[in-house]
């Protein structure tokens, strides 16, 4: 590899002066030496090392992206189509994104200032950790779909409850009555919490019932379906609170004989593009991806050119997206009435 040292040594001149040139500094070197020294890089191939820059330099130009989970978090459409945004924003501003898989909190600052990084930004649920996260780190943090209590936090998130009701509303309207909600981390996870109260509160203010056995949190998704079919009183209904779980589940009941919409009923969350690929096509509540991306970029970027900017929590809306995955039953619920 061509080092500043040889591209010095070829020139007659000192390491310093060299680096000068790389970094563009041109007012503290002579023209002569500049044409010098840029025709011996371009002849030698000389590439910048950005690691070794980003740890000698006041200005690093890394944006770090912690992503919770220690697993191929990628293989999450969600994760990957969010990860794909921001990498290109990231991008256009001129910077450099380092993406980082953490499970434990404690890695985030070592992976942080390791690499000098101007600013992060958090995919996940470290609502636990972020007090100690940004004690930690002073640089402008940048995290999504957070329900932490910490007023001084940028935070750009979705309408999570909102999603819930829109779900339920629309089951009801289709004269549905019988409901199940399945998703994972329902316990521990604030995000999906709000969509599951979303969702029951709706399901309650209407004179309803969901009941506590027909909220489900799957480990095995074929376990869930063995369960789902099982229940004494059968449901009709089920949101599921993610595209890609949704899309599991219409397959696993296809495949044991089962019609959807006519037996089961599904709405998911997210509006990935596979969801209108799907058969049937996938009633979805809508987030906007990239918009949430240019958001948490802005604000992110915002803060590093001014930090005392005052800190944000931006709720972006969501919406319901109707296709062919609910059955409209208000017309076999008329018939038998008459």
């Amino acid at each position: 590899m061509v080092t500043l040292k040889d591209i010095a040594k070829e020139a007659g001149v000192s390491v310093m002066t060299v680096s000068r040139v790389v970094n563009k500094r041109y007012s503290e070197v002579s023209d002569e030496n500049i044409a010098k020294i840029q025709s011996i890089i371009e002849r030698l191939g000389y590439v910048p090392n950005s690691s070794a820059r980003s740890l000698s330099s006041k200005s690093s130009k890394i944006i770090s992206i912690i992503i919770q989970g220690s697993d191929n978090v990628l293989e999450s459409p969600y994760n990957a189509t969010m990860l794909g945004y921001i990498i290109q924003l990231v991008q256009e501003y001129g910077y450099n994104a380092m993406v980082h898989f953490i499970n434990e909190y404690s890695d985030v600052t070592r992976h942080l200032q390791s690499w000098n990084a101007e600013g992060a930004l958090f995919l996940g649920t470290f609502d636990k950790n972020i007090q100690q996260i940004q004690a930690d780190n002073k640089i402008p943090l940048v995290f999504t779909d957070s329900y932490s209590s910490i007023r001084q936090l940028i935070n750009i998130g979705i309408d999570d409850y909102k999603g819930g009701a829109l779900a339920a509303r629309h089951f009801i309207e289709n004269g549905h009555r019988d409901f199940a909600f399945i998703t994972p981390h329902t316990s521990v996870s604030q995000l999906i919490r709000q969509r599951l109260e979303g969702f029951k509160d709706t399901i309650e203010a209407a004179g309803l019932n969901l009941a506590p056995e027909h909220i489900l949190e799957p480990l095995n998704m074929e376990e869930t379906v063995t369960e789902l079919c099982s229940f004494e009183k059968p449901v009709s209904a089920i949101f599921i609170a993610a595209d890609n779980s949704a899309i599991e589940l219409m397959d696993i009941l296809k495949r044991r004989g089962y019609q959807i919409p006519e037996d089961f009923s599904i709405i998911g969350f997210d509006n990935l593009p596979i969801s209108q690929y799907v058969s049937p096509r996938l009633t979805t509540i809508s987030q906007d991806i990239n918009q949430k991306a240019q958001f948490a970029l802005d604000a992110l970027f915002q803060h590093l050119k001014n930090p005392s900017l005052p800190t944000q929590n931006i709720v972006l809306d969501v919406e319901l997206i109707k296709r062919e995955s609910v059955l409209d039953k208000r017309s076999s619920i008329n018939s038998v009435n008459s």
